[in-house]
């Protein structure tokens, strides 16, 4: 059957909406896209690949977390060949990047949860969380049913709010037993829920050492630490690095969940010798964990990010940089993104029975 053919056969079964036609082309919106790869059987993550959780930490503020977290999340989301369900868990009460990206605005009257609300859930005796729970709602369905929507039909997020910050709070005012149950709270009651609905679920986390970290740390796979090649960056980040194992020994998994650890450099500027010559020592301290591709300095990050969209979602036509940097962003992206899910999935690949 001939392209032509399978896509009116798709529109003959209300599959898709009309495509807009230029020229030779088919242009269809992501949501259409989707619906063809499923109704096409066109392979999944899920159907290779066990369900990972990639954390993005860095305990210094200032070395593109957010920025990383929404670019790879966004990549995986565009990625037809990996084709997985992606979601983005906002763990830093001061950030917004999660409220960026909810497709639909919230008022007060909206009832919405972060992923510490849910945390906090069996903890807290009233709020939100709780209210549901009295009206007859499980919590799975709770669970299921907080992530958001964003432009994107296969990445949805879960946002983070300044009361999150709370958190810190009933950590530190409980018992140790209490203390155990909040740091794998997330890994063992939350993550297992909302993996069935999603293949990967990146993490942005807060810039400090904390409970929030711990928590995170407890429930993820893989770990990636974002560094920009700066002296004091380095010297921060090195400390970070040469601690690792210990933090990680001192949560209740042991650390036994990690199987994937990487250090990725970003916003570099090659032209810079100084930051040439920070790249040479990370490498031989990260050395097998950095990776070898870098996300490059670029007007276009800057540009986007007052735009409060990531370059993924940036046309060239619009001209917010040169079509040199424009490319030059784009590609060192995609780089990052094909060598980190290339290795992920390389750690992911279910048993055959």
């Amino acid at each position: 059957m001939t392209f032509q053919k399978r896509v009116q056969a798709a529109l003959d079964n209300n599959v898709i909406t009309e495509p807009i036609y230029q020229n030779k082309q088919h242009l269809f919106t992501r949501h259409d896209i989707l619906s063809l790869l499923d109704y096409w059987e066109f392979p999944t993550y899920s159907e290779k690949y066990v369900p990972r959780v990639i954390a993005i930490e860095n305990q210094k503020g200032g070395t593109g977390k957010s920025t990383t977290t929404a670019l790879l999340s966004t990549a995986a989301a565009l990625d037809l060949d990996t084709n997985a369900r992606v979601l983005l868990i906002d763990l830093d009460p001061q950030g917004t990047l999660g409220q960026g990206m909810i497709t639909r605005t919230l008022d007060d009257e909206s009832v919405y949860l972060t992923a510490i609300d849910l945390v906090l859930g069996n903890t807290e005796q009233e709020g939100d969380y709780h209210d549901l729970i009295e009206s007859g709602y499980t919590e799975s369905e709770i669970i299921k049913n907080s992530p958001f929507n964003t432009h994107l039909p296969n990445l949805d997020v879960l946002p983070a709010f300044a009361t999150d910050e709370r958190f810190h709070d009933v950590f530190w005012q409980s018992d140790e037993e209490i203390k155990d149950k909040l740091i794998e709270r997330l890994s063992k009651d939350i993550i297992p829920v909302l993996q069935e609905s999603y293949d990967l679920i990146f993490i942005d986390t807060p810039p400090q050492e904390s409970p929030l970290i711990w928590a995170a740390n407890e429930a993820l796979d893989c770990l990636l630490i974002p560094i920009s090649p700066r002296e004091y960056d380095y010297s921060s980040t090195t400390n970070y690095l040469l601690t690792t194992a210990s933090r990680f020994e001192g949560l209740p998994s042991k650390g036994d969940n990690l199987v994937w650890s990487r250090v990725l450099v970003v916003n570099h500027d090659e032209k810079v010798k100084a930051e040439r010559d920070t790249m040479d020592k990370l490498s031989r301290t990260a050395q097998d964990k950095l990776l070898s591709s870098y996300i490059v300095h670029s007007e276009l990050m800057v540009a986007a990010a007052e735009l409060n969209r990531t370059p993924l979602d940036v046309m060239k036509s619009e001209k917010l940089c040169s079509s040199k940097k424009y490319d030059d962003a784009i590609s060192s992206i995609n780089s990052v993104y094909k060598q980190i899910i290339r290795e992920i999935k390389s750690v992911s690949v279910k048993e055959e029975n």
